[in-house]
């Protein structure tokens, strides 16, 4: 196809539906292309507390399950057509603020060198629709993973809009046809694939 590969972001709060268009996505360009998933962590943000010291550590591993992924990436570019990221530097950043944490734009800043993406798809979900599709598929919801720290991670996002580029929004709160096709009609419209 390409000598490099297309980076595609999928992004959003969970239960948005994103790692679902990801696996369908991945589905339909396997048959003709060479693909591979990665996939970011932002957990360690998770465990955020009052302790300056342990927040800082939580904020370094942070930076570092970044600079994972940037590495996974980076020797992927001659063997393959198409990179889907199960989340990305966007991710962590709206996350970070939904932690209150104003010193990662610092780690921004360091990890000058990651690409941009492609595409990033923000799937846009309703939070209660989010937290009942979450209920579906875990017998239980996290702490984490309530009305409030979602809708904060949303405002994260948000915030990050204008200074992501190739952003596209994509409407999460229909059905996962319904989205499947958005997702590739915009792909066809950013000439990403071809019909």
């Amino acid at each position: 196809m390409q000598n490099k590969p297309k980076i595609i972001v999928f992004s959003e709060i969970d239960g948005s539906g994103k790692s679902t268009q990801l696996k369908l996505l991945y589905n339909e360009l396997i048959t003709n292309y060479r693909v591979f998933i990665s996939k970011i962590e932002y957990m360690p943000l998770n465990d955020m507390n009052k302790s300056l010291i342990r927040n800082l550590l939580i904020e370094f591993k942070s930076g570092i399950e970044i600079l994972k992924q940037t590495i996974e990436i980076h020797p992927k570019d001659n063997k393959f057509d198409y990179i889907l990221c199960d989340r990305y530097l966007m991710c962590y950043l709206a996350y970070a603020y939904m932690y209150g944490i104003e010193s990662i734009e610092l780690i921004r800043k360091m990890l000058f060198f990651i690409k941009n993406p492609d595409l990033t798809l923000y799937f846009d979900v309703d939070v209660d629709l989010a937290l009942s599709r979450i209920k579906e598929r875990n017998s239980e919801i996290n702490k984490h993973e309530n009305y409030e720290s979602l809708m904060h991670a949303k405002k994260g996002y948000e915030k990050l809009f204008n200074s992501f580029g190739n952003l596209e929004i994509i409407d999460a709160n229909k059905s996962v046809g319904e989205i499947n096709n958005n997702v590739k009609d915009t792909l066809i419209k950013r000439k990403l694939i071809t019909r």
